[in-house]
């Protein structure tokens, strides 16, 4: 999952092309080896929540994620 400036959404590639994420959508993101169930939403910046607890995303950062 990478983030897309001029869009200003995150995205996930999926055999070449790119899919844009819109909130409320559900993924697991992988910390470590370990998948983990999330939802995307934003507000004033994109943000996850996992078990009822909001992660900030980093811009910079790219997370490998399952769809």
């Amino acid at each position: 999952m990478r983030y897309d400036e001029e869009l200003d959404r995150w995205y996930v590639e999926l055999d070449g092309r790119n899919y844009g994420l819109h909130c409320g959508e559900c993924f697991e993101i992988y910390i470590g080896a370990q998948p983990i169930p999330c939802r995307i939403e934003m507000d004033s910046h994109w943000y996850l929540i996992i078990e009822d607890i909001s992660f900030d995303l980093r811009r910079s950062s790219t997370y490998l994620v399952n769809v």
